[in-house]
């Protein structure tokens, strides 16, 4: 779930991040992860953890690459989408960090329930989007502090608010990139945000894609 020109998440992303283009709070997805086995037209079939899906792209579709960044890119001030999942003494920990474009500032901003692989129980994991300034991970604006810890500062429905969390060594940290048709090709591995038509067919909103062999990590 992105970008204010090519609207995303996201990742993002919600997820993300990844909500559909930049709003306050991100709307409902079906999120899918998954590696690419063929592209046909503007179906793509992937293999996924819960088994083989087709996926219908639309006719413009919404493509976002997800490429590599690192932990110098994170300074205070910086719009960050951080997945994160609970830590020691009510804390929050950090599975991966989006650095957002400045073009993306603003995107899915909040901090909310996420369906993060492994994250433990439903609405275990948590999305914080904010900017950067001494705590715990969300999708926000992150400030650096001492240690691997910070804290993302948010907009909410009630005014701000803010949320703390440790980033562990060698998590992994991307940034976006625009995206093309050719990117989405066999063995290619996406997040893709979408839904369900009443026909049972799945519709892709949006769609990440890891360039040069990425996993997206959200």
């Amino acid at each position: 779930m992105m970008i204010r020109s090519w609207h995303l998440a996201t990742a993002f992303t919600a997820t993300v991040f990844v909500g559909a283009g930049l709003q306050a709070a991100p709307s409902p997805a079906l999120h899918i992860r998954g590696t690419i086995q063929l592209v046909q037209g503007k179906v793509l079939s992937l293999s996924t953890a819960a088994g083989p899906i087709r996926v219908q792209l639309p006719p413009k579709p919404f493509i976002v690459a997800v490429i590599p960044s690192d932990r110098a890119h994170i300074k205070d001030g910086t719009f960050l989408g951080i997945a994160s999942v609970p830590g020691l003494g009510g804390t929050q920990r950090a599975r991966e960090v989006v650095v957002f474009p400045e073009a993306g500032r603003g995107t899915g901003e909040g901090s909310y329930a996420w369906d993060l692989p492994g994250g433990g129980a439903a609405g275990h994991s948590k999305m914080t989007n904010g900017t950067a300034m001494h705590s715990k991970m969300t999708n926000g604006t992150a400030h650096k502090s001492s240690g691997d810890a910070l804290t993302l500062q948010y907009k909410s429905g009630t005014g701000t608010g803010s949320q703390t969390i440790t980033l562990p060594a060698n998590i992994p940290i991307v940034t976006f990139a625009p995206g093309q048709m050719s990117l989405l090709k066999p063995g290619a591995h996406v997040f893709i945000a979408g839904h369900h038509l009443p026909n049972g067919m799945t519709i892709a909103d949006r769609v990440l894609v890891g360039k040069n062999g990425l996993v997206p990590p959200m």
